[in-house]
Order: structure tokens, then C-alpha cells, then sequence
């Protein structure tokens, strides 16, 4: 049973602060493993390469996840780690629920818990996502070129805006390219701001 992540966890002292090299797990993925049933127990384990490296024991209770798994901090010996990580639930638009976590330090609602010496979110965790990392002119260019391969292109964004795919209306393709257009203003104006802080 493999859990959502890459596995690599604090625990471990990568030094790192980025939600994708930290052990996960996700509510949704849980729910689409159909492993959220009251009495389910288990192993969810993580793996690189194909080679397991790391793993938690846990027992679906009516009011939580339960997780059972050993821990060592970076200087100390190896202690076990038995803890409930509550469920909380907010209505949905039609009348349903949507479960989430309640980490145990903060008591935020979250779909995802990041494991390090304990499972926590990802604020406890002080965690960013990857994207979080790129500067403000590479996001532009990445959303430029997503919006350019809608219309099945992945050229150079020099080039000019793509030709109108056929089966696409009209007024997405005029809506794709005024933003467009704007996303290479916004580019331009982050690129100019960025020279004028290295002269």
C-alpha cells in the first residue's frame, strides 16, 4: 500500500520546508482506496524507487484516524508514537458532509497530514508547496504556456498566440487570449521591476 508523497520527512533532517518531501497523507486518497470504513486497520507505506522505506500502522475509529508507528528525533532514541488525528465535518452545497483532519496542534480543519516526528498539517509543519518556490515571473510564464496547450500548443512563448483549435467557441479563445495578453503585460512589468533591482 503505497501513501501519498515522496517519503522523505523531518524526522530524517533533509532540512527541507517543501510539502513534497515530506511523508503525506490524504484524505481523498484514503477515500479513493476505500479505506475510511469505522474497524479498518492496516498499513499505509511509503516507497522510492519501488523499495519500501517507511511506514505507519493505523486504525480507522469513528471519531479518527488512529496512527501507530515509531519515530526518532535527529539526536535521542527511537520512541513509539500512538495518536488519534480527529475527523471533522462541514455540509456540503447538497445536503451531504466532507471530512476533513483536525490537526492536533492547531485544531485547523485540513485534507492533508505531513509526517515528521508526528503527523501534522501543513502550517504546523510551516510547510510550502513547490510551486511556492518559483518566482513571480516564472508562475506567469508557466501559466502562459498551461493556457497555450489548451489550444495544443507548446512552443516558444515569442511566438505569436496559437490559431483557434477547431471544436473551440469563439469566446473561449478571445477569453484565452485577453488573458493572454495580460499575463504577458504582467510579465514583462515583473521583468523590468527585476532588472532595475540588479543594476
Amino acid at each position: 500500500m503505497g501513501g501519498r508523497g515522496s517519503g522523505r520527512s523531518a524526522a530524517y533532517g533533509f532540512g527541507t520546508d517543501k510539502c513534497e518531501d515530506f511523508q503525506s497523507i490524504d484524505l481523498s486518497w484514503l477515500r479513493s482506496e476505500k479505506m475510511l470504513h469505522v474497524g479498518n486497520a492496516g498499513t499505509i507505506q511509503w516507497s522510492r524507487r519501488g523499495e519500501a522505506f517507511s511506514k505507519v500502522g493505523y486504525r480507522v475509529e469513528t471519531s479518527g484516524l488512529r496512527l501507530i508507528y515509531r519515530t526518532s528525533p535527529r539526536v535521542g532514541e527511537w520512541r513509539d508514537v500512538n495518536e488519534l488525528i480527529p475527523f471533522t465535518t462541514t455540509p456540503t452545497q447538497f445536503g451531504g458532509q466532507r471530512f476533513w483532519f483536525t490537526c492536533p496542534s492547531c485544531q485547523k480543519r485540513c485534507r492533508i497530514i505531513y509526517g515528521g516526528s508526528y503527523f501534522r498539517c501543513r502550517s504546523c509543519h510551516g510547510l510550502r508547496y513547490e510551486s511556492q518556490y518559483e518566482n513571480a515571473t516564472s508562475r506567469i510564464a508557466s501559466q502562459r504556456h498551461k493556457l497555450r496547450k489548451r489550444l495544443g500548443y507548446v512552443g516558444s512563448l515569442e511566438d505569436p498566440f496559437p490559431l483557434k483549435p477547431k471544436g473551440m467557441h469563439w469566446t473561449t479563445y478571445d477569453r484565452l487570449q485577453v488573458r493572454d495578453e495580460e499575463l504577458e503585460r504582467r510579465w514583462v512589468t515583473g521583468v523590468m521591476a527585476w532588472l532595475g533591482r540588479t543594476d
